[in-house]
Order: C-alpha cells, then sequence, then structure tokens
C-alpha cells in the first residue's frame, strides 16, 4: 500500500475532507448560480423588452442566493482553514526538527507550507466554481451556436497544450526559487552584506523567470481567446436568428468561458508548486544544523 505524504495536497484532503464537504457543497451551488446569471439576464432584458418584469426577478433571485451561499461559504472557510494551519504547521516544525533541520530551513517550510492551507481554502474553491462555470458555459454555448462551441474548444485544447509543454520548467523554476528561499535565514544571520544582496538578487531572478514564462504562455493563449471573441460577435449577431437577449448571453458566456480559461493555467501552475513543495517536505534536509 502506498504511503500517502502527511503534508501534501492529497495528504491534507485525506485527513480533512470531512472538515472541507460543507465548503465544498457551497461553493457548488454557488458555481451552479453563477452559471445561470447570464441565461438570467438574457431572460431579464427580454422580459423587459416584452413590458414584463418576471426575469428581473428572477435575476434578483439568484443574486440573493449568491450573497446568503458566499457569505456563508467565507464565515465557514476562514475558522476551519485556519484551525487546520494551526495544527499542521506544529506537525511540520515537529517533524523538521526530528530531522534535524537547521532553523533556515524550518522556517522557510512552514511558510512553505502554509500554500497548502491557502490552497485549500481559497484556490479549491475557485477551482470548482471554474470548473463547473466552465462545463456548463460550453454546454450552454453547444446548444445555442455550435459554431462557437467548438471554436471554444479549441482554444481550450491549445491552452492546455502550450502548459503542459510548460510544466517541466515551472517545477524547475520552483525549485530553484524555494532552495533560495530555504537559505535566507542563514544568509541573514551572517550578516555579509554582499551576501545578502547576492541572495534578494537570485530570488527576484528566480521570480522574474517564471513571470517571463508565465508571461509568454499567456500572450499565446490570450491571441486565441481574442479571436474566439471577435468570432462570436460576428457570428451570433449576423445569424438573423437570435433575440438581443440570445446574443447578450452567448457573448456573456464566452466572455465568462474566457475567464475560466485564463484562471485554470495559474492554478495548475499552483499544483506544480505544491508537488515540489511536498516533495521537499518529504525529504531529509540538505542543510547542517
Amino acid at each position: 500500500m502506498t504511503t500517502v505524504n502527511p503534508f501534501s495536497l492529497s495528504g491534507l484532503i485525506r485527513r480533512f475532507w470531512r472538515k472541507a464537504m460543507l465548503t465544498w457543497g457551497l461553493t457548488l451551488l454557488d458555481a451552479a448560480a453563477l452559471v445561470a446569471i447570464p441565461v438570467a439576464i438574457g431572460w431579464a432584458v427580454d422580459d423587459l423588452l416584452n413590458g414584463s418584469w418576471t426575469g428581473v426577478f428572477k435575476l434578483g433571485g439568484i443574486c440573493l442566493v449568491l450573497l446568503v451561499v458566499g457569505a456563508g461559504r467565507r464565515f465557514y472557510d476562514t475558522r476551519v482553514y485556519t484551525k487546520i494551519y494551526c495544527t499542521v504547521a506544529d506537525e511540520v516544525v515537529a517533524t523538521e526538527r526530528q530531522k534535524g533541520s537547521p532553523l533556515s530551513t524550518v522556517s522557510a517550510r512552514v511558510s512553505l507550507f502554509k500554500e497548502f492551507v491557502d490552497f485549500l481554502e481559497e484556490s479549491i474553491p475557485s477551482l470548482l466554481n471554474e470548473f463547473i462555470g466552465l462545463f456548463g458555459t460550453l454546454a450552454i454555448i453547444a446548444v445555442i451556436d455550435l459554431r462557437v462551441f467548438f471554436a471554444c474548444l479549441g482554444a481550450a485544447v491549445l491552452t492546455m497544450t502550450v502548459y503542459w509543454l510548460s510544466s517541466g520548467k515551472i517545477f524547475r523554476l520552483n525549485q530553484g526559487m524555494n532552495d533560495e528561499t530555504e537559505r535566507q535565514v542563514d544568509v541573514l544571520e551572517s550578516g555579509d552584506r554582499p551576501a545578502v544582496r547576492r541572495h534578494f538578487r537570485f530570488l527576484a531572478d528566480w521570480q522574474i523567470r517564471m513571470s517571463d514564462l508565465d508571461t509568454l504562455n499567456y500572450s499565446v493563449i490570450w491571441l486565441a481567446l481574442s479571436g474566439v471573441l471577435v468570432y462570436t460577435v460576428i457570428a451570433v449577431a449576423t445569424s438573423g436568428a437570435a433575440t438581443m437577449g440570445q446574443v447578450v448571453s452567448v457573448v456573456m458566456y464566452v466572455f465568462g468561458f474566457i475567464e475560466a480559461v485564463l484562471a485554470f493555467p495559474l492554478y495548475y501552475a499552483q499544483l506544480i508548486r505544491l508537488r515540489e513543495i511536498a516533495g521537499r517536505l518529504a525529504m531529509p534536509a540538505s542543510g547542517k544544523g
């Protein structure tokens, strides 16, 4: 039986999944309501043009659901994930002391571990929102206009390909930056100003290299997504088969699709970073006590 690293994302989810179930359930409800917003806007526009307020009331009801669910989830999240961090951060410190890790390594790894809790609290709910929104949006677009659906699908495949090809480099850049981060306390304690300057310059260099890679990937993807958006406006507006409300809904759905596609690579890069950190936490320290 494979041993699960307790300081990995999968290890934390297995251990604390009962506490997280409520927030994930609320997140799914929140995502479903968000997917319905563009359709509700289309209803409101068409009903108002026909002298009816029914669509407006439906839109208002969905917005009220979003308020109640979103506020409730946030109140709950803060309390649950703060307790998780306090519990496991103490275990990280104890484990590193047993390994004989130097203070610099212990301090860095506790800080790095915080990224796991942040991912559970902030990124997973957002990821669920984006996931539901993306597939719900694609399903609705497919019903309304298959041409736009296939354009969106092509852009999504291109995005996955670009980031899959970049995954190895993203891992290596995070590895280099985390190696340098673990040296920080030792460098600062040395009092050697040239060494301190070199340390922060190295950190800045790693950050710039990661940013440059992300910018390059973003530029390629944005060109494709911009083409999809322009094509959608032209295709739907000139089809002659859609009402004004349907035109507004489709364009809003495609814009929502673009936002989701741009967000997914950020979560993917975070997961690669967390994989590197998990491996680091599971290994003996390389420094000397």
